[in-house]
């Protein structure tokens, strides 16, 4: 089996990077979704935690409302370290509550700062997905030319 038939499953990253980006965009036509449709609540901030480990830092918050139908909702959120800082001192938070939305729950102190991580990660993604797409088409060019190089017999041909 040829070698270079392998730099073909170089596309693989491009790949992988335009579905994080559709994620990415996906995350955010939930959040503006459930933002602008979605039922004003107050929750209750039942626990908070800010985890700082080395180079990581990360955390989450549980919250506690009841909805309009008398459903009491006790959810788990993590939160990236952007937007624990405005969340840190509230007891009270208010949301945005959409039950049957890509993204239920949107915290309102934290919307904005939400909204800014969504789409840095779908720039990231995007610019990623460029350097990445680029490099497939060189390789597969590359790939291509190698293997069509092999495929060629070498005949000499003897003239009297």
């Amino acid at each position: 089996m040829n070698r270079y038939k392998f730099l073909y499953l170089f596309w693989l990253l491009p790949a992988a990077f335009f579905f994080l980006f559709a994620h990415q965009g996906t995350v955010y036509m939930g959040i503006k979704d459930t933002y602008e449709n979605g039922t004003s609540y107050t929750a209750e901030v039942e626990e908070f935690e800010l985890k700082q480990i080395a180079s990581q830092t990360n955390g989450y918050i549980v919250i506690r409302f009841k909805t309009e139908e008398g459903n009491e909702i006790q959810r788990k959120l993590s939160l990236p370290v952007e937007m624990a800082g405005d969340l840190q001192e509230i007891r009270i938070v208010p949301i945005r509550y959409q039950p049957n939305g890509f993204q239920q729950i949107v915290l309102m102190p934290a919307y904005d700062t939400q909204k800014s991580l969504v789409w840095s990660n779908m720039l990231m993604a995007g610019m990623a997905l460029l350097i990445t797409l680029i490099i497939a088409v060189v390789a597969h060019r590359y790939a291509r030319n190698k293997l069509n190089e092999e495929d060629q017999e070498f005949v000499i041909e003897r003239v009297d």
